[in-house]
C-alpha cells in the first residue's frame, strides 16, 4: 500500500511540473516575460513569477487529470493565496521599479489528446484589512503597488 501512495504521489509531481511547464511556454507565448520557476521564499513557493508591460504577475498552476467535480482552480485555498501574497511581497521588495501586481491562475486538466488550460486573470486580490486588523506592510506594499 505504501509504494501505491508513493506512485501516486510522484505521478502527481510529475503532471505539476508538466503542468507548470506547459503554462510558461504558453505565457511566454502570449508575450509574458517569464522570471522565475518555482520561486521560494522560506518554505513557501510560487509556481511562476512573470512580467508583462504594467504587471508583476504571480501564477499559481493547478494541474489534474480529472476533475472530480472540483476544478483545479477550486483548489486554490485561502492559505494557497495568502502563502502567495507573503511569497509576492518577498520578491517584490527585491525589485527597484513601480510595476503593479497581479495573481494570476492557470487551470490545466491533461486529458487523453491533449491539454485544456484555462488562464484566470486578477483570479484574486489582497484582501484589504478592516478597522479591527492591524494594516501589515505585507497589505501596503502589495496595496500600494497595485493601486499606483
Amino acid at each position: 500500500m505504501v509504494s501505491l501512495q508513493k506512485s501516486k504521489m510522484a505521478i502527481q509531481q510529475t503532471n505539476g511540473k508538466l503542468g507548470e511547464y506547459l503554462a510558461a511556454k504558453w505565457l511566454n507565448r502570449q508575450g509574458y516575460e517569464i522570471h522565475r520557476i518555482n520561486y521560494r521564499a522560506g518554505h513557501l513557493e510560487i509556481d511562476i513569477i512573470a512580467q508583462d508591460a504594467k504587471n508583476w504577475v504571480f501564477v499559481e498552476v493547478k494541474t489534474k487529470t480529472f476533475t472530480n467535480f472540483l476544478q483545479p482552480e477550486n483548489s486554490v485555498n485561502k492559505t494557497k493565496r495568502t502563502n502567495m501574497i507573503k511569497v509576492a511581497q518577498k520578491f517584490i521588495s527585491q525589485q527597484n521599479d513601480n510595476k503593479k501586481v497581479r495573481f494570476d491562475i492557470v487551470s490545466i486538466i491533461l486529458v487523453q489528446y491533449g491539454v485544456q488550460m484555462v488562464h484566470f486573470k486578477d483570479a484574486f486580490f489582497p484582501i484589504q484589512p478592516t478597522k479591527n486588523r492591524r494594516k501589515s506592510s505585507l497589505y501596503l506594499n502589495l496595496h500600494d503597488s497595485y493601486n499606483q
